[in-house]
């Protein structure tokens, strides 16, 4: 049976749940699981390992989606062979193998699977009717596949085994599968060639336009401190006494759902740039918080910064991806969400998790008031990117309006 299109919009919701769901099982667990598997010590190498990888394969394959394979192909492609090497990953730590080879298996899944949120990214914005409104509400889709694979987890006891990779494996494959009913979205750029095409480094010329290079630069700067979630956190929880951290760690992606429902429903009634700006005194006031917490030692007040998470990352990552694709030339649109992820999740993640892991190694001692040291010092970090931001864009906010960079 044919699907007609708005049956294979609906796919796309589909999707995106079956993409986060797999990350929701084992990123949330992965200190705890290098933990009990006596790997801990890798853990700033393995944070640091993914978007390294990403730096390598991003911007080639988002300009594949642009210039010569239709977009939804691309991605099913892409997530079938990550499955393979997500299991042999978590299947050579499960076995009790060098810690090496778990690196070596997550260098190869993080190269394959870097350039699937800026492919469906691309998918989406370029399928669906009144993206500003449609958008949060598919890219809500995916925060209940990581909410669901939190609770699946920790309702399973599966919080610090290697179980976990695996089981996400599996979930990638149903993932793939799906991605081929996804609505056809083809190569618009005909006519760019030669070796920067290839490689995708024609997008670093939206760096050129002073307002694309604030928001580029200022979301890089400011998710530097932010590998500090997923990467110490969890330690966190289980040091002050949490039995199940994973699921706790969903809190922040229930918050994310009613985040990007208002979102939705308040689309074009404020700009773009006031949520980027609002996201980073969130997260100012996010570190603060945990830096409370490490203070007193109340497991309440870590779930207060935790719920935070959901605001913070729907105005930065959701509303940042929006205004991105609204300035560029179709022609290039998979590239500029390509150079998004590269420079948000890529360069800020490799620089965030030496820095953070720095951080941590030099205040957090078994003392847990040592915490509100580590959380103080972020707390610092985070005013610069937003005062950079924040004069950046007020500078530019009357210049470029509704031109189309390319």
């Amino acid at each position: 049976m044919r699907l007609t299109i708005e049956q294979r919009r609906y796919m796309m919701g589909i999707v995106m749940f079956l993409m986060f769901m797999p990350m929701g099982m084992w990123m949330p667990s992965l200190p705890n699981i290098l933990q009990s598997y006596a790997a801990r010590w890798i853990l700033p190498y393995v944070v640091a390992l993914t978007p390294l990888m990403a730096i390598a394969s991003t911007l080639a394959f988002a300009s594949l989606s642009d210039r010569r394979i239709e977009a939804q192909k691309l991605l099913g492609l892409l997530a079938l062979s990550g499955a393979f090497f997500l299991w042999l990953a978590f299947s050579c730590l499960k076995g009790g193998w060098h810690p090496g080879w778990y690196l070596c298996f997550q260098a190869c899944y993080a190269w394959i699977s870097a350039p699937m949120i800026a492919l469906i990214t691309k998918i989406k914005l370029a399928n669906l009717p009144n993206p500003e409104k449609s958008f949060p509400l598919y890219s809500m889709c995916g925060t209940l596949g990581w909410i669901s694979a939190g609770v699946m987890i920790s309702a399973m006891g599966l919080d610090a085994s290697a179980d976990a990779g695996r089981i996400a494996a599996c979930v990638h494959v149903l993932m793939g599968a799906a991605c081929f009913v996804l609505p056809a979205t083809l190569p618009e750029d005909q006519a760019s060639r030669g070796w920067r095409a290839v490689l995708g480094l024609s997008a670093f010329g939206l760096l050129k336009h002073r307002e694309m290079r604030v928001v580029y630069i200022a979301s890089s700067l400011i998710a530097i401190p932010y590998v500090s979630f997923f990467m110490m956190v969890p330690t966190m929880l289980k040091i002050f006494g949490s039995a199940h951290p994973t699921v706790q760690m969903s809190i922040g992606q229930g918050t994310e759902v009613f985040a990007m429902l208002l979102l939705s429903a308040f689309a074009g009634r404020y700009r773009m740039r006031w949520m980027l700006m609002l996201s980073m005194v969130l997260g100012l006031i996010r570190f603060a918080i945990l830096a409370w917490s490490g203070t007193n030692g109340l497991l309440p007040i870590i779930w207060l910064g935790i719920a935070l998470h959901g605001p913070i990352y729907t105005c930065m990552t959701v509303t940042g991806r929006i205004f991105v694709d609204r300035r560029v030339d179709p022609g290039i649109r998979g590239q500029a969400q390509a150079l998004y992820s590269l420079l948000v999740m890529s360069v800020a993640g490799i620089i965030g998790s030496f820095v953070c892991e720095l951080i941590y190694q030099n205040t957090v001692t078994e003392d847990l008031y040592s915490w509100a040291k580590f959380w103080w010092i972020l707390t610092a970090i985070t005013i610069l990117p937003l005062v950079y931001c924040c004069c950046g864009l007020l500078r530019t906010r009357h210049t470029h309006h509704g031109k189309k960079f390319h």
